[in-house]
């Protein structure tokens, strides 16, 4: 008799424990399974350009961060790992921006040689902190300059030296000639803009123009030389110049006897 009661009471706990599977939760049967943002499909598109600059839009749908690298151009391909990181052979900039769901413009101002192109690269970490798996890229060449060689009215502004009492010099007018070597070099006919030889400065101590030929690598026009004083009094130029994109050059130059100047060229 006891025999047959257990095994009655082990077969009603079968038969509950199976209506309990076969049972659903009543909370089960609104679950909501879960989404996540991923990366959705960047578009770069090229803006303005200038001989040292350029412009580039990004635009992706969704939200998260936007990362960019702008290396040499022809340089490796870096992969989403690199553009995240900001890394890359070949690299000159990187960045990254918060995504708003708006277009982002991004400027690349460093100095960029002329006439050259730079690849971009970018990818998306979504909200959910998931990353493209690929990068996408736009390639972008700075404008050309025109030849340098001519002839330029210059304006110079700065302070003289305590050899002529320290002053400011307000406008200063001259002319100088820019040749082409071919070679890659250009020739000034006066690195001072009319300083040196003036006979109300240096010219009445006997200098003659400053003539002096640059090399010029992408805008950039610098170098230091001696004066024809150099070898009694240790004068030197320091000049540093670069060509903006409008065709004019804006100089900045310092003698070791105190001259501080800022000169501007205009091409006639």
């Amino acid at each position: 008799m006891k025999n047959i009661i257990y095994k009655i009471g082990i077969l009603q706990v079968v038969l509950i424990l199976a209506m309990v599977s076969c049972t659903s939760p009543e909370g089960e049967t609104n679950y909501t399974p879960a989404t996540y943002e991923f990366p959705g499909l960047i578009s770069l598109s090229p803006g303005n350009t200038d001989n040292s600059s350029f412009e580039f839009t990004y635009n992706v749908s969704g939200s998260g961060k936007g990362y960019y690298v702008v290396l040499e151009g022809g340089s490796p391909a870096p992969s989403n790992q690199d553009v995240f990181s900001g890394t890359g052979s070949g690299l000159i900039t990187a960045g990254n921006f918060d995504l708003t769901g708006e277009s982002i413009a991004v400027t690349v101002d460093n100095d960029l040689c002329d006439g050259t192109s730079y690849d971009i690269y970018a990818v998306q970490f979504s909200s959910d902190s998931f990353l493209s798996e690929s990068t996408t890229s736009l390639t972008i060449s700075t404008a050309a300059n025109a030849s340098i060689a001519g002839v330029y009215d210059t304006v110079t502004n700065g302070t003289l030296s305590g050899n002529f009492g320290g002053g400011p010099l307000v406008d200063y007018t001259s002319v100088v000639t820019i040749t082409d070597n071919g070679d890659g070099t250009y020739s000034f006919s006066d690195a001072s803009a009319g300083i040196y030889g003036d006979p109300n400065f240096y010219g009445a101590f006997g200098h003659p123009p400053l003539p002096h030929t640059f090399n010029v690598p992408c805008n950039e026009i610098s170098d230091v030389f001696p004066t024809l004083f150099n070898a009694c009094c240790g004068d030197a130029i320091a000049f540093d110049g670069v060509i903006n994109s409008d065709g004019t050059i804006s100089v900045h130059w310092e003698s070791a006897f105190g001259e501080i100047m800022d000169v501007v060229y205009t091409k006639q």
